[in-house]
Order: structure tokens, then sequence, then C-alpha cells
């Protein structure tokens, strides 16, 4: 499977987010895990999945390439979101 394929399932976390539109703003931070992550190919699907999911709001992000994830994973998500 191609970095292409791999960084695609980035775009898939916006139907879980579609309950939560008003929350999204809320989200400070997103770390992303992508098994051999390869930037030039990973980064403009990362960046246009991050679009998708936040519009115009921007949490800070951190991308880190790993060895491997769980069985069957080639990307992996966190968020952090603060509620007042």
């Amino acid at each position: 499977m191609g970095g292409t394929d791999r960084c695609r399932g980035v775009a898939g976390k916006k139907k879980e987010t579609e309950g939560y539109g008003r929350l999204r703003g809320q989200v400070t931070r997103i770390t992303i895990y992508v098994v051999n992550y390869k930037r030039d190919e990973c980064w403009p699907i990362i960046e246009k999945a991050r679009t998708t999911l936040f519009g115009d709001h921007k949490p800070a992000d951190v991308v880190l390439g790993v060895a491997k994830l769980s069985p069957g994973y080639l990307i992996e998500a966190d968020a952090i979101a603060i509620f007042d």
C-alpha cells in the first residue's frame, strides 16, 4: 500500500466528527500517527482532511511517522479539546 493510500484514512475522520460540528472550534491540538510517513506524499492529503474537518479553525498539530500501529492500522489520530 502506497503512502497516499495510507494517508487517505485521515479523511475518514470527518464522519466521526460530523455530530460534533459546534465543538470543532474547541479542538486545540491534533496528533496524527502515520506508518512509514512520507511528508511529500501525506502532507497534502492531511491538510485537505484538516480543512474538511475544521474549516478555518486550525488547531496545533503534530504528525509523527511510526514503524507500526495496532494490527491493521496505518493511520491514527487523537485530538485535545478545551471546554468551558
